[in-house]
């Protein structure tokens, strides 16, 4: 289990330039925040403000950075296969199912 960094969002969309790190910077948070809301669970950190050290499973943040390439792409056909491929990661740590 890891907290969100830039630098493994970076990795992870496979990004070596620097040119977008303010961007990625509040997606990761926005999604973040998103995702913890939406699994509601109780064994996860409460929704982080700003530089949260926090403790997520791996698929969990996988689901983070779908959410995040969601939006990044920009590409509003790739958009939802992303965010469905994200909840599907988010699922097993939500109480609302």
């Amino acid at each position: 289990m890891t907290t969100p960094t830039l630098t493994d969002l970076k990795a992870f969309l496979r990004l070596t330039h620097d040119d977008d790190d303010a961007l990625l910077t509040r997606l990761l948070g926005s999604a973040t925040r998103e995702a913890l809301a939406w699994m509601d669970d109780e064994r996860l950190p409460d929704v982080p403000g700003p530089a949260v050290e926090m403790d997520i499973p791996e698929d969990a943040l996988q689901g983070i950075f779908l959410l995040v390439q969601a939006d990044y792409d920009g590409d509003p056909v790739k958009r939802e296969s992303y965010r469905k491929a994200a909840t599907a990661l988010l699922r097993p740590y939500s109480r609302v199912m």
